[in-house]
């Protein structure tokens, strides 16, 4: 199911909170990943942190600009940036009172994998608010 789709079905459903989402595909030696929100991939290549996707947060410029673009604000709710004063996150899935200003737009990328490639960590922010990308990599090294 694409987050188009899983986006739809949150909306047709009238579920009240949202989500944010990451996928990684591994096929054939090429890994895909893709994300909407404050989760991302990051790929352990020779022992160094390598983050794949980019998190889409309310105080990046440009998805505060494309926010106020369409009409709405982001405004900075203690210390944190927020669409509409809600949401910190400016993509995800559901959240249909803020559907007009926070879209299930992914970001993709397609790369190829070889063997310093050794693994991914998939991750939203109760991982990545708590240790950098670095951290996880040699803690995850360890074991």
């Amino acid at each position: 199911m694409g987050y188009l789709k899983m986006d739809e079905e949150f909306l047709k459903r009238g579920e009240s909170g949202g989500t944010c989402c990451v996928i990684a595909l591994l096929r054939k030696g090429r890994l895909v990943v893709s994300n909407i929100g404050d989760c991302h991939v990051v790929l352990s290549r020779a022992g160094k942190a390598k983050v794949l996707t980019s998190d889409h947060r309310a105080s990046q410029e440009d998805e505060k600009q494309r926010i106020e673009n369409l009409g709405g604000f982001v405004v900075n709710y203690h210390g944190t940036w927020r669409v509409q004063g809600s949401l910190a996150v400016s993509r995800g899935n559901g959240d249909g009172h803020l559907k007009q200003w926070v879209v299930a737009d992914r970001e993709t990328r397609t790369l190829l994998i070889d063997h310093q490639c050794e693994f991914l960590i998939l991750a939203s922010d109760g991982l990545w608010g708590k240790i950098d990308n670095q951290d996880a990599v040699d803690q995850n090294s360890r074991h």
